[in-house]
């Protein structure tokens, strides 16, 4: 369960050895609202965008900056839909939300689960009208919408504090940045710095040649090197701590982002992390029930299945994948998720994939030779992306492959019998006239004697005037070769149709 850090830093305000530290600042809005480029324009050395694939937020992000002597540590948030548990988490280890919205979009579906976040998380937020350079920008016309959900503006009578900016002109940050201390100061934010550590996981992955690593967000006390931390399910000792730009360093403070190197195995997102005295106290503090492995499904008779392997780059990532799969429709291909977690793909993923008949997925992975080769080798395959909704709609791509082709009957004409010509065992050349639509050759046919269906047959040719036609039309006379196990007669009815085949949908 997440804390949230509000919550927890009031109950021990004005506490002798409390410091002040600085404000927690979550960025929320709904996508391409222009959240991270608000982050680079108040810091221009952040490039948040461009280290994201398409220049879109899919992982929660940690930042510091300082003014006027203070610290602000930002925490931004993807606006996709997937990304819905990495904004509560964004929320709850808040001080301060920003909201931000395009003043020209107004409040949109993500807006209005920021707003549920917030108040859930009960933080004090500031609206950020952004993208003031933009046509049609009129935060006026956005307030009411607003004030449906119960955020009153000050100019609206409430208490929230509004900013209109400009993330391309780098306009009104002064302003935004203003308002955050003004909210940071009224919320009087203290922290000991004395305390055993302890804070929250926000982040964290496996990297192939350093192993696990999580960034994390001090609450109380100095974290430093060699420091012994737990949650409930991984613990450690500190090997190496970095800031949000990479940057060594040898201690972290209260409300400081910071990436750490030591665990045991990946924490998990969201779990409260402890300094304990030892590597046996922090060992005997984690929870002997395990983690939530991937749901498998419990597939129904004539429902297909496709067998996969999922691997991402970090666990905020693996959690919105599953997510977005999860709720894909599964009545015709059941998905069942043989594999899912953080790290590189290997060969003992190649190896399960080739004995489950499954494909890999990877997330923001790359591959490396010797594994792509061994995969060719056993005829697995992976399938890497850079962008979250490239690969679900690869997954959705492959489960329609599974699927059987759909036949559908397509009603052409009807055609009467009037002459019998030519009968033997293969072929039955016949007269008669088209009643009703149009057909060509190699089209199927139902045959009706007295209002009865007693067989089906097979138009090999058209005739007219002994050459062969193309295509026969309502009204014309004209001989067929047919194909038919029931010997025709004067006055039977074809009933021709055809039959298309085509990939079902899911």
């Amino acid at each position: 369960m997440i804390t949230n850090m509000s919550k927890v830093t009031a109950k021990i305000n004005n506490q002798p050895n409390n410091q002040p530290r600085g404000p927690v600042v979550a960025v929320l809005g709904h996508i391409d609202h222009g959240k991270s480029s608000l982050l680079e324009a108040i810091r221009s050395d952040f490039s948040i965008t461009k280290k994201e694939s398409g220049g879109i937020t899919q992982h929660i992000g940690a930042y510091e900056i300082e003014r006027k002597g203070k610290k602000i540590s930002f925490i931004d948030t993807p606006g996709h839909e997937a990304f819905s548990a990495i904004r509560q988490r964004g929320a709850n280890v808040a001080d301060i939300a920003l909201l931000v919205i395009d003043g020209a979009e107004g409040v949109k579906d993500q807006t209005k689960e920021a707003i549920k976040f917030i108040k859930s998380a009960n933080i004090p937020l500031i609206v950020v009208f952004n993208k003031k350079d933009k046509p049609g920008f009129d935060p006026e016309k956005v307030k009411p919408y607003l004030a449906k959900e119960d955020i009153l503006v000050e100019s609206w009578g409430g208490k929230v504090l509004s900013v209109n900016t400009s993330a391309k002109n780098k306009e009104g940050i002064e302003e935004l940045l203003e308002a955050i201390s003004l909210v940071a100061e009224m919320e009087d934010l203290q922290a000991d710095l004395t305390a055993k550590p302890e804070g929250i996981v926000i982040e964290s992955s496996l990297d192939p040649q350093r192993g696990a690593f999580a960034t994390l967000l001090l609450q109380q006390g100095t974290l430093k090197e060699g420091e012994i931390i737990a949650t409930h399910f991984a613990f450690g000792k500190v090997k190496g701590m970095f800031d949000f730009k990479g940057k060594k360093i040898s201690k972290a403070l209260p409300s400081q982002p910071v990436s750490v190197l030591g665990f045991s195995v990946p924490p998990g997102v969201g779990e409260k992390f402890k300094a304990h005295d030892s590597l046996a106290l922090a060992q005997n503090s984690l929870k002997k029930e395990e983690r939530i492995a991937p749901k498998i499904i419990d597939v129904q008779g004539g429902v297909k299945v496709l067998n996969i392997i999922l691997k991402t780059d970090f666990l905020g990532s693996q959690e919105a994948v599953e997510n977005i799969l999860n709720n894909m429709p599964q009545d015709k291909v059941a998905l069942r998720v043989l594999r899912s977690e953080v790290g590189q793909i290997d060969a003992s993923d190649v190896k399960l994939a080739e004995s489950g008949l499954a494909v890999i997925f990877g997330f923001k992975l790359k591959v490396d030779e010797p594994t792509l080769v061994f995969a060719r080798q056993r005829g697995v395959r992976i399938k890497c992306f850079e962008v979250i909704y490239e690969l679900v709609q690869e997954v959705r791509k492959v489960m329609l492959g599974a699927l059987d082709l759909e036949t559908t009957r397509v009603e052409l004409s009807r055609f009467k019998i009037t002459h019998l010509f030519k009968q033997t065992k293969q072929i039955q050349i016949v007269g008669g006239k088209v009643l009703t639509g149009e057909f060509t050759r190699a089209v199927l046919a139902e045959v009706e004697r007295d209002e009865e269906i007693i067989g089906k047959a097979k138009i090999k040719g058209l005739q007219k005037e002994k050459q062969e036609v193309g295509k026969a039309t309502k009204g014309q006379e004209i001989g067929l070769q047919v194909e038919s196990e029931v010997v025709l007669e004067e006055n039977d009815i074809l009933k021709i149709f055809r039959e298309d085949k085509t990939k079902g949908s899911l």
